[in-house]
């Protein structure tokens, strides 16, 4: 592990430069693989969501990761994506030396992240699975689940089922490391975003219909691209704090440690994202 005055000195560089580029990147780090069985809903994002997503500053994202891990105390050499999406973040895990699966529900995002392996001389295993049921016949030192991607299974039961499939594939003492949007960010509508410049090789609009009670966010989607128009409804549902450690208890994790997301700071009032690490076992 690193000593504390590096750890922390690194962690108010990642904080300070990740706020920075996801607040000029228009709230882009929202739109996430997902887990939803509505896998039509995310096959008709795959072939833009990388042109989606280009501003987010993934390799900021990888050096919190690391942070985290360090922060656990430990050194994985084998990792899974949970929710991969098309599988950036996973690719650059594999350009540093991790052997690196991952896996999504959407057979489009998982093809787009094979593509691109590919043509980067790559070795990721990528499969198409539901995180509810999934079995990939092997273990690993530790595994991540990214941009919110744990919202998109919005029952319980099914997330329930989802953190214990994440167990099952991980070594005594393996590490889970995730992302979850808040009640907060429904709340205060910070998925009510749009991109409409008519320079934009990509526009889009998205309207959050938050509904408390239900803790459900339906998000209208209309995206614009190559004088296509396509519109999705995306659901999200914000699980609380009590919720979450629940389930990773369940699953057998314990050291369960909670964030503002991007830094080792502990959750505030107003943060629209949390991350969560927890050792297995």
């Amino acid at each position: 592990m690193q000593g504390r005055t590096g750890m922390f000195a690194l962690q108010g560089a990642l904080q300070g430069a990740l706020q920075g580029a996801l607040r000029s990147n228009g709230g882009c780090r929202r739109e996430s693989p997902g887990t939803l069985p509505a896998v039509p809903d995310f096959d008709a994002v795959a072939p833009f969501y990388d042109e989606l997503m280009r501003a987010v500053p993934y390799g900021m994202w990888v050096e919190y990761y690391k942070l985290l891990l360090a922060h656990q105390g430990v050194r994985p050499r084998s990792l899974l994506d949970v929710c991969c999406g098309t599988g950036t973040i996973a690719q650059r895990l594999a350009g540093e030396g991790y052997r690196v699966a991952g896996f999504d529900i959407s057979p489009e995002m998982i093809a787009e992240a094979g593509r691109k392996a590919q043509g980067k001389g790559l070795d990721v295993r990528y499969e198409v699975a539901d995180a509810a049921t999934v079995n990939l016949g092997e273990k690993f030192d530790a595994a991540f689940s990214f941009f919110d991607s744990l919202n998109y299974i919005v029952e319980p039961d099914r997330l329930r089922a989802s953190i214990r499939r994440v167990a099952e594939h991980l070594e005594p003492g393996g590490s889970f490391v995730f992302d979850i949007n808040t009640a907060y960010a429904f709340d205060a509508r910070l998925f009510d975003q749009r991109q409409m410049h008519p320079a934009a090789r990509l526009r889009y609009q998205w309207r959050g219909d938050w509904d408390p009670e239900s803790r459900l966010i339906h998000v209208h989607m209309k995206f614009w691209r190559k004088g296509r128009e396509i519109e999705k409804v995306h659901v999200q549902r914000a699980y609380s704090d009590e919720e979450i450690r629940s389930m990773l208890a369940d699953a057998g994790f314990r050291e369960v440690l909670c964030f503002h997301s991007y830094s080792l700071d502990p959750p505030r009032p107003k943060s629209d994202r949390l991350h969560y690490a927890a050792l297995l076992g």
